[in-house]
C-alpha cells in the first residue's frame, strides 16, 4: 500500500509538520532548545548547609501558600516546597534589611529565639 493520495482516495492522518520553528514569543517557545534565557550558575544545593525549623502559622495561610506553590512552582523555578519557603523568607529578610539596616545584612544569629506568644502586642 502506498500513502500517496489518489484522486478517488485522499490521504488520512495528520498534516505534514511545518518546517519552521514557532515564533520566539509563542507560549511554549521558551521550552525549545536555544530559546531558554541563560541563568547564572547557582551553587549546588548539596553544597549549602541546611537546617530544619518548625513554625506555627495559620492553616489558611499554609494552604494558600501550598496552592500558590503547586500552581507556580514550574514557572518560578521552585525545585521543592522547602525552596519556595526559603525564597519567601529570603525576600522578607532582604526587605527588612533594606528598610531597617541600610541594606546591610544583619549578623548571623545561631542562638534559639524565644518561643511562645508575645506578652504584649504593640
Amino acid at each position: 500500500m502506498s500513502a500517496e493520495a489518489t484522486p478517488a482516495r485522499p490521504a488520512l492522518g495528520l498534516p505534514p509538520k511545518r518546517g519552521t520553528a514557532p515564533a520566539a514569543n509563542a507560549p511554549l517557545a521558551r521550552m525549545l532548545p536555544g530559546h531558554r534565557p541563560e541563568s547564572a550558575k547557582k551553587a549546588d544545593p548539596k553544597d549549602i548547609e541546611t537546617a530544619n525549623m518548625t513554625v506555627s502559622i495559620p492553616a489558611a495561610l499554609r494552604n494558600r501558600a501550598r496552592a500558590a506553590y503547586r500552581a507556580t512552582s514550574y514557572a518560578e523555578g521552585d525545585n521543592t516546597w522547602s525552596h519556595f519557603v526559603a525564597k519567601a523568607i529570603e525576600a522578607e529578610t532582604a526587605r527588612r534589611e533594606a528598610e531597617h539596616n541600610e541594606g546591610e545584612e544583619y549578623p548571623s544569629w545561631g542562638e534559639k529565639l524565644p518561643g511562645g506568644r508575645r506578652l504584649k502586642d504593640s
